[in-house]
């Protein structure tokens, strides 16, 4: 991999589509099967934001887990929470970074024929780790993460050193 190499060349097609209103429990066997690490929230048309592999780690911890044996509180599991519970942002929403217009909580994009050392930048001034991924129509058509940049650095074929 080049770092001029456009976003297309290495971004994820198979885009997962989840609700604010479907369970976690199937959002996470949605990424599981599609081994995405990232789904898109949707209400209607509109992309409302995204919950990340990251975003459900968090939930685990905070209301699967207990904090302590002694705590009495319920424990949720992943059957009784909807993706709405846990999305980032405005009052019931606590997991999901919503893609607020004003800015607060932005779902960041590129376009595909953007390239590599672009999105680092854009990932590295957002501090996010993921981008959407846009067509010269605006359409989301993939996504980019840090994890598949680092992994097509890995893959690349490196020469041998000298002597």
């Amino acid at each position: 991999m080049e770092f001029t190499d456009m976003i297309k060349q290495h971004m994820k097609k198979n885009i997962v589509y989840t609700t604010e209103d479907e369970r976690l429990a199937d959002v996470v066997f949605k990424m599981s099967n599609a081994e995405a690490d990232i789904a898109i929230v949707k209400s209607k048309n509109d992309i409302v934001g995204v919950i990340t592999e990251t975003d459900i780690y968090y939930a685990l911890v905070k209301e699967v887990l207990p904090e302590s044996v002694k705590e009495e509180k319920k424990l949720r599991t992943f059957d009784d929470m909807k993706v709405i519970d846990f999305m980032q942002g405005p009052p019931v929403k606590k997991v999901m970074a919503s893609c607020d217009p004003l800015g607060w909580h932005p779902c960041v994009d590129t376009f595909e024929d953007d390239t590599i050392e672009n999105a680092i930048r854009i990932m590295q001034r957002s501090g996010l780790h993921h981008l959407l991924v846009l067509d010269k129509k605006n359409n989301l058509v993939g996504t980019l993460s840090s994890h598949e940049i680092i992994n097509s650095i890995s893959r690349r074929k490196t020469k041998p050193m000298k002597k």
